[in-house]
């Protein structure tokens, strides 16, 4: 729905960057470096996912890097996100990370009000330029 011009081979090569074959225990699935998380209804419908990975900050340590935050809040307004909140508070911990960074889409104002409302403030800036087409 966030997304319309995702293809299923678009997002398959997206999430195979993600995937783990070898992860048997579903508990140990909060404990890797990178991943997707989903957040579903109990009807197993997805409302919403991020991705993300653990990485090194030269000036912090370990900080939890979320990108790709997509929430589709039909019913319950505000809901989705604070799960997503949950379970990025839940890696943070398992990780030791000292900080958490959240990319969201400049257009969308819910959602960066929900993180600053949240106590996300802005610390790094991240450009970016479009590959030029030859």
């Amino acid at each position: 729905m966030t997304e319309p011009g995702m293809t299923l081979q678009k997002w398959q090569d997206f999430v195979a960057d993600y995937v783990c074959a070898d992860d048997p225990i579903p508990e140990s699935l909060w404990l890797r470096s990178k991943g997707i998380m989903i957040i579903c209804n109990e009807r197993g419908y997805v409302h919403g996912l991020f991705s993300y990975e653990i990485r090194a900050d030269i000036s912090i340590g370990s900080v939890l890097h979320v990108d790709n935050v997509k929430a589709v809040e039909i019913v319950a307004r505000g809901h989705v996100l604070h799960c997503m909140r949950e379970a990025m508070d839940r890696l943070l911990r398992l990780h030791g990370c000292a900080a958490t960074y959240v990319a969201v889409d400049e257009p969308n104002l819910r959602m960066k009000s929900f993180f600053s409302d949240a106590g996300f403030v802005p610390r790094k800036i991240r450009y970016c330029a479009p590959a030029s087409k030859p």
